[in-house]
């Protein structure tokens, strides 16, 4: 776990370094992203996919983990209303509460945290948990400050226009069908697979701002309590309380349920003209916070 977390930390923090030293640019980045978008992380999703095993226990971790941080962004939403905060900086706050790194961050520490087979599993509960909820609630989103349109064809275009949809759905038509594929045929897909984490931890430390922490820093904090907290708490107490305690399935759920906020959320929230600082400095300082509190989540179980 510890060796996971400190691997995952070196390759941001070399991100974070080649961007401060400009060795980096907007266009390498953007290379970067396209290659990991269009190619490594839908390797990996389909490579995931195919070779998971799924039964209803896992949906219905799934269904428990969807449940909870959710709750997380609603619980945000009602502090915000209390204290009278700005609508922009409430909707932020709510919907980035909402939606953790589960797949960038969620996936490494996972797969050193209790290894493959559970690794596997993550990319299809990150679809479940953060993708296609995220495909469904963005139109919603923009159109709040008319930044787009909130319509079923709107969410549906957003879904099966990405590659990480795609690679999903086509990893469980083959999965189900009646013929087994040879593993040497994956052999090219696993090496495009095995790029993905690095290539995306890289990623996140050349996007990494810490500037916006300073001015956002209270608004920062309640937002990541709600994220990293309350969600992975309700979790906490819900499997305590009704089934007796954690098994590994579990511990996988409550890793990604305490992860910082998702990139792609933050994204949203700026596109969306919402409170564009706050989102920068909750996913530059989170990333940096889960290096304690996801290990002292795990130790709790």
């Amino acid at each position: 776990m510890l060796l996971a977390i400190y691997s995952v930390s070196v390759f941001i923090f070399i991100g974070y370094i080649a961007k401060l030293l400009r060795l980096v640019g907007n266009k390498q980045s953007g290379i970067l992203l396209g290659f990991l978008l269009n190619f490594a992380l839908p390797a990996q999703i389909f490579n995931g996919t195919y070779h998971a095993h799924i039964d209803i226990a896992f949906l219905y971790v799934c269904l428990i983990s969807l449940l909870c941080s959710i709750s997380g962004g609603v619980a945000l939403f009602g502090i915000g209303k209390m204290l009278k905060l700005e609508r922009n900086s409430i909707l932020a706050m709510s919907f980035m509460g909402a939606f953790g790194n589960t797949l960038f961050l969620g996936l490494p520490i996972v797969n050193g945290a209790l290894g493959e087979s559970y690794a596997n599993k993550v990319i299809i509960y990150d679809q479940i948990v953060t993708g296609i909820p995220i495909a469904f609630l963005a139109p919603l989103i923009l159109s709040l400050n008319g930044k787009g349109i909130f319509s079923v064809r709107a969410i549906t275009l957003r879904l099966f226009q990405s590659p990480l949809f795609l690679s999903l759905l086509f990893g469980l038509a083959l999965k189900f069908l009646p013929l087994e594929i040879p593993d040497e045929l994956f052999i090219p897909l696993k090496s495009l697979a095995q790029t993905a984490t690095p290539v995306a931890l890289f990623a996140i430390g050349v996007q990494m701002s810490l500037k916006s922490v300073k001015e956002e820093w209270r608004l920062t904090a309640l937002l990541l309590f709600g994220k990293m907290i309350i969600a992975p708490l309700m979790l906490f107490i819900v499997v305590l309380v009704s089934f007796g305690g954690f098994n590994d399935l579990w511990r996988m759920a409550l890793i990604e349920v305490a992860m910082p906020p998702v990139v792609s959320a933050g994204a949203i929230v700026i596109k969306a003209g919402l409170n564009a600082k706050l989102a920068v400095s909750a996913i530059a300082f989170g990333i940096l916070l889960s290096f304690v509190s996801v290990p002292l989540w795990l130790l709790v179980t």
